[in-house]
């Protein structure tokens, strides 16, 4: 049967929506950097849909995989986000002043408590950076893959998960065959026109 319109249903590609309540979370599930910020973080714009699947990932009591390197991204993010609330564009002018980095500080130390939190709260496989380095560079040069996200997808791999939660489209570069992407909506066209066919 087809469906109304007479068009096919536009290929998935192996990217999926996390507002979907349909969605299936397959243990364990990868997390990326982008995704927890969003998830933390009430003032970050998908925070509505990144929480919603993080309390999900909760609820339904799935393993979730992160890399070593998540912690460190996520503290200079915090950073950072606190310095361009404040300054804006010339956040990076400012890093060095103590007075802008208090409040930044703070963000920061606020954003780790919660993530320890939420992760003494799930099962936690972390994979440490030593284990994925080769991995990484495979990816990178064969992918095209940045660095950053060449080690969360090594470490998602290594950790044997077949999906990965972010909201960086740069995932969309490896091929569906290695992981399966949720991301937001506003995201799956872009992660689907990057995948490898």
């Amino acid at each position: 049967m087809s469906p109304p319109g007479g068009r096919l249903p536009a290929p998935t590609r192996g990217v999926f929506a996390i507002e979907d309540q349909q969605l299936l979370l397959p243990d364990p599930i990868a997390l990326d950097t982008s995704f927890v910020v969003n998830a933390l973080l009430a003032t970050q714009p998908l925070h509505p849909a990144c929480s919603a699947l993080l309390t999900r990932i909760f609820d339904s009591s799935v393993s979730v995989v992160t890399s070593d390197l998540l912690r460190v991204e996520l503290a200079e993010t915090a950073f950072a986000i606190a310095l361009k609330g404040r300054w804006g564009r010339t956040w990076r002018a400012h890093r060095t002043d103590g007075r802008s980095r208090r409040p930044a500080t703070h963000l920061l130390n606020d954003t780790i408590s919660r993530y320890d939190k939420m992760f003494r709260a799930l099962t936690h496989i972390s994979i440490r950076l030593d284990r994925v380095t080769d991995a990484t560079t495979i990816l990178m040069s064969d992918y095209g893959l940045a660095s950053y996200d060449a080690t969360h997808a090594a470490s998602a791999i290594a950790a044997g998960a077949k999906a990965i939660v972010t909201l960086d489209t740069g995932f969309a570069l490896l091929p569906a065959s290695l992981l399966t992407i949720y991301t937001d909506r506003s995201r799956l066209a872009s992660c689907r026109q990057k995948r490898p066919h």
